[in-house]
């Protein structure tokens, strides 16, 4: 906060070596900007690659939804009751407090 950042521009990786020698790459996972607000001013973001375009990332807000039997990333929906993505911290304060309990019951896998 000191330094002028949001606790809300954060970004998360996984280095090589890690679950086996899986890395982000193996596994088609990564984590990206879709959105910002620069002074005021909101903008889409996205990635494409020319030498990778399987790599293209999604532009704009998102949301989760659970459509045709799996989770899908579309572009935000305005039905808050369908967008399966809560928020859980904001301007670093805590909304959510999910107990160990909680996580271990959404990671069973069905």
């Amino acid at each position: 906060m000191n330094a002028g950042w949001s606790a809300d521009n954060l970004t998360f990786g996984s280095g090589g070596g890690l679950l086996q020698d899986c890395n982000r790459d193996t596994e088609r996972m990564a984590m990206k900007c879709s959105h910002v607000v620069v002074n005021g001013i909101e903008r889409d973001v996205h990635k494409k690659p020319a030498t990778d375009p399987t790599k293209d990332s999604k532009r704009g807000r998102l949301s989760l939804v659970f459509r045709d039997g799996r989770f899908q990333t579309v572009p935000e929906v305005s039905d808050r009751g369908e967008d399966l993505l809560v928020p859980v911290f904001r301007n670093g304060q805590l909304l959510v407090d999910h107990t160990l309990e909680d996580v271990r019951q959404r990671a069973v896998l069905h």
